[in-house]
């Protein structure tokens, strides 16, 4: 009766240690791989198949690391084609159970099939792995311990991916940790488990070689080179498709799937030449989404954003493979498709009547509607001109009832000027780098002394030139461009008053505009709170003064005073611009929590000459002074003016005579002050 040898099991316990750090390693790489890149839409496919990989590769890694560490007292080889093949069930069953988890609708029952799979692929992996081990001898399993090995694989993996599933809405990279420790100690233990039940027999009678002391494997040296490439294989994937992942995202809308306003701005070219060589008739339209405030006041902003993506759905459910949907602006979408002239209208209006079709929030059925502002581009046209173009064509929709598609017409839609400094200027608001700040300083006429100033924007066109405040301000506040604009002056204008701060610097103050669009909304004031707020942790004193003008605060005087007296919280000096020039100013004079006046330039133009322009400045001077204001004089060009002014006690001087607009470098204290001792 032949009879049979057990061999006992040795470990080399730094490379068990390794295995184990290899699992966690690479169940967090896939983790993290498989929900990054799943955000990128356009990268779907190609993120499931590598984040599949990279964990079929990690057990595979765990496993022949693990059977490194493992030795017999017989040599033992292993066969390379089985070694490999046993990767496949790991791969298969973590891309059907990343599939299960991300890209269908999910149950508890697909979380208990994903893992159940997930589970089966590493036991399977790690089985096959066996049968590749060679020597001269048999395999024998404990039944127990076998079946244990399998129930540990299936539920770590459950409870992980259960895990990772509760945690997918969460950003912070260090939430995986946990998970991927659990999904590593849960490969290692099933592999150790499943050894701990595994028997290794030679027979007696066989003549093998039974060493008195383990001998190593060649499982390391033989497969070192392969595993170091295949690393580098996963590395290089990761970083390409991290790269392409990153880039998707910043061209892709979060919400909807769609491509945003960047990927508009960075493509259009390309788009253009596709186009231009097949020559397809390409049709351009901006659609917009009527009453969506109302969906959000009422079914709150979750709701809102189920809307939005049904409403995106739609539109892209209308559109063929080489025509384009962009997110463009909130319930904005631009659409870039292939028809005909003579088929416009009726392409259209199948869109509109798609979009009117009933959505149901809560149970309750809501009917959709949009205003669509369509082009037949002309290929010369700049997006900026283009985007221009539709924008008329949508307000002339808007303006006519909503509900409609109006297709542009230059001789009824057409600013061909004011739709290309708008255009300009929503590009030239990407990185602001046309614009530049200019300061004009202010004369304290009593003693001659500069220490206030005046930001102005200015803005140098790359094909226009210089663009006047006067031509492209109205137009931002227009096109609802002013509050990011205001905001970029004010960040600008604290930065150089902390740096002036450090120097000791003779401006102290410094004045910036708000637009009479400010007031439309309490919300404003939130972005010059966080300016402050943030200017004030760096130490010191901010002294900002902001200028409104009176027709924006009587626009809407009950919410103007409520906004200008959290303002004056900050500690900020309010100045009322363009004084007199209104109709309710006296009026409401003594309302408003002001320091400053500023006389408008149209009745300095008129003293000391003019006696009734002379009678206007000075009634004003004497008010100001009795209610405990100061005054700042603009627009003083002459000598004489500046002289008048000082004899009525006018507090401040501003304008070409003592200084025109100029950059920081060209700020000269003694140049400016000089300007006035000299004639003192």
């Amino acid at each position: 009766m032949n009879e049979w040898i057990t061999l006992t099991k040795h470990y080399e316990e730094t490379l068990v240690i390794l295995s184990v750090i290899v699992a966690i390693v690479g169940s967090y790489a896939s983790l993290e791989l498989n929900r990054r890149l799943a955000k990128a839409v356009s990268l779907k496919k190609r993120a499931l198949f590598v984040s599949s990989l990279t964990m079929g590769l990690s057990i595979w890694g765990m496993h022949f690391v693990g059977m490194g560490a493992f030795e017999l007292a017989v040599p033992v080889k292993y066969d390379w084609v089985l070694m490999f093949l046993s990767i496949v069930p790991a791969v298969t069953a973590a891309w059907i159970a990343f599939y299960l988890l991300y890209y269908s609708e999910l149950t508890r029952k697909k979380v208990i099939i994903a893992g159940t799979l997930m589970g089966t692929g590493i036991a399977m992996m790690h089985y096959l792995g066996m049968v590749a081990m060679q020597f001269d001898g048999d395999v024998r399993y404990d039944t127990a311990l076998f079946t244990l090995s399998i129930v540990i694989a299936i539920t770590v993996a459950y409870v992980a991916l259960l895990l990772l599933y509760m945690t997918r809405h969460v950003d912070k990279k260090r939430i995986l940790i946990p998970v991927a420790i659990l999904m590593g100690f849960g490969i290692s233990t099933m592999h150790y488990v499943g050894m701990l039940g595994t028997t290794f027999c030679v027979p007696g009678a066989s003549g093998v070689d039974v060493s008195a002391s383990p001998v190593t494997s060649n499982i390391l040296s033989d497969v070192a080179v392969p595993v170091f490439l295949i690393v580098l294989l996963i590395v290089g994937l990761y970083i390409h498709l991290e790269r392409r992942a990153l880039q998707m995202m910043a061209y892709t809308d979060h919400l909807t799937g769609l491509h945003n306003r960047r990927w508009l701005d960075h493509h259009m070219a390309k788009v253009d030449g596709q186009y231009s060589r097949t020559k397809k008739q390409m049709t351009m339209a901006l659609l917009d989404l009527d009453g969506y405030k109302w969906i959000n006041d009422t079914f709150g902003f979750d709701q809102g954003d189920t809307v939005i993506r049904q409403f995106s759905d739609r539109v892209k459910a209308l559109l063929r493979e080489d025509e384009a949907c962009i997110r463009y602006n909130g319930t904005q979408f631009f659409l870039i498709q292939n028809v005909d002239s003579e088929m416009l209208e009726e392409a259209f209006t199948d869109v509109l009547e798609a979009i009117r079709q009933p959505i149901f929030l809560d149970g309750q059925e809501i009917h959709l509607t949009a205003t669509i502002g369509i082009i037949v581009p002309n290929i010369e046209d700049t997006l900026e001109m283009r985007i221009g173009q539709m924008e008329s064509a949508l307000r002339a929709g808007k303006n006519e009832g909503r509900d409609r598609f109006v297709i542009y017409d230059e001789l009824l839609h057409s600013d061909r000027r004011e739709q290309q400094i708008v255009g300009s200027l929503r590009r030239a608001m990407t990185d602001f780098k046309e614009f530049n700040l200019v300061y004009q300083p202010k004369i304290a006429l009593a003693t001659g002394k500069v220490e206030q100033a005046e930001v102005l924007i200015r803005w140098n066109h790359p094909k226009f030139g210089f663009i006047s405040p006067a031509e492209f301000i109205p137009l931002a506040e227009k096109y609802s461009l002013i509050h990011r604009l205001t905001q970029w002056v004010l960040q600008e204008t604290v930065k150089q008053m902390e740096e002036w701060r450090e120097e000791d610097h003779f401006i102290r103050q410094v004045s910036v505009n708000l637009s009479a669009m400010h007031f439309r909304s309490e919300s404003h004031n939130l972005m010059i709170k966080e300016i402050v707020h943030h200017s004030l942790k760096n130490g010191g004193e901010l002294q900002l003064q902001l200028e409104i003008t009176e027709t924006s605060v009587m626009e809407n005087l009950e919410r103007a005073l409520l906004m200008l007296g959290e303002l004056k919280q900050l500690s900020l000096t309010i100045a009322l611009d363009d004084f007199g020039t209104g109709l309710s100013s006296l009026t409401h004079l003594k309302h408003l929590p002001i320091d400053i006046l500023k006389i408008d330039k149209s009745f300095i133009d008129e003293v000391p000459h003019d006696e009734r322009g002379t009678a206007i400045t000075e009634m004003i001077i004497q008010l100001a002074k009795s209610l405990g204001i100061e005054v700042v004089a603009e627009g003083v060009e002459t000598l004489e003016q500046h002289e008048f002014l000082k004899r009525l006690g006018c507090d401040y001087g501003q304008g070409y005579y003592y200084s025109r607009p100029v950059k920081v470098k060209d700020l000269d204290q003694q140049t400016i002050e000089r300007t006035v001792l000299d004639v003192v």
